[in-house]
């Protein structure tokens, strides 16, 4: 059997793949089976991008919330001294700030998402960020519900004056609609250099995986060492320029014996991408 596979691809990897077999026997079964995983991994990806665009929404939806609507949904403490009220993991830090956002209730209207959301941030005037979203029982309009934790912390030691490097990590409980449930993590750095101007380039190197709790299920993408993945503003407008990535590799496996890499160039400001099978066949195509 030849398996052929076609993806699309933004910055939480893979999208959507689509898989063609041509099996001489003419058994199909195995044929639906890779059909169904990989629905299943389409619709997971998107979730795990998800739970890391809630807590961006959750920051806009505090400095946008209206004076009547902070009062009955969020609860803002700024400047919490961390000697007295110590916060886990900010040990550096001598003061943070606490927002919480409780969207259970009808007069919390808050687009695409509702449940408990607490946003811890530190160091936003000393140049030395980090912030840490914990989730609880959080639903996306998706109908996916998400628990756990996503951390991003500036990388002081890689940092310059132009150039800013993050680390972040998510590790939690994603379960679907249908009740399943799976552990997402993810270890990402980001390298940001001439931010928000026109010639702004973001390096991003990734390990994640995605693992079937209540069954036998995993997902795993790896950055190749030494081959990041380069998203440039130059080559695409700045709405759409981190769903291209025109630089990098990454490895991808599962338990669905689904193995390839997939290859983005050498820089140049295009959207075609070079796939790899484990059999060493390549498919060359666009995004």
């Amino acid at each position: 059997m030849r398996n052929f596979l076609i993806c699309t691809l933004t910055l939480g990897l893979i999208v959507s793949c689509a898989v063609e077999d041509v099996d001489d026997t003419g058994d199909i079964s195995n044929q639906n089976n890779d059909k169904e995983n990989f629905e299943l991994f389409n619709t997971l990806d998107l979730a795990m991008d998800n739970f890391g665009s809630i807590s961006e929404q959750a920051s806009v939806d505090i400095q946008g919330t209206s004076k009547n609507l902070k009062r009955s949904c969020a609860s803002i403490e700024l400047l919490i001294s961390n000697q007295d009220n110590t916060l886990p993991g900010f040990n550096t830090y001598d003061y943070y700030s606490k927002m919480i956002l409780n969207n259970t209730e009808e007069q919390c209207d808050f687009d695409d998402w509702s449940g408990e959301v607490t946003y811890y941030v530190a160091g936003v005037f000393n140049s030395k960020w980090k912030d840490s979203t914990v989730f609880k029982n959080v639903r996306g309009d998706d109908g996916y519900v998400y628990d756990g934790y996503r951390v991003a912390e500036q990388n002081d030691a890689l940092s310059t004056d132009t150039t800013k490097v993050f680390d972040v990590i998510i590790n939690g409980i994603i379960t679907d609609p249908n009740d399943d449930s799976y552990r997402y993590t993810t270890d990402r750095n980001f390298t940001f250099e001439n931010r928000f101007t026109e010639e702004e380039i973001v390096t991003l190197r990734e390990s994640s995986s995605l693992d079937g709790i209540n069954q036998t299920f995993f997902m795993k993408t790896i950055s190749i060492e030494g081959k990041p993945l380069v998203y440039k503003v130059a080559c695409f407008n700045r709405a759409n320029f981190l769903k291209f990535p025109v630089q990098g590799s990454v490895d991808f496996s599962s338990s669905f014996d689904v193995n390839f890499n997939i290859d983005f160039g050498d820089g140049a400001c295009d959207k075609e991408v070079t796939l790899t099978g484990q059999n060493g066949e390549s498919i060359i195509f666009d995004l």
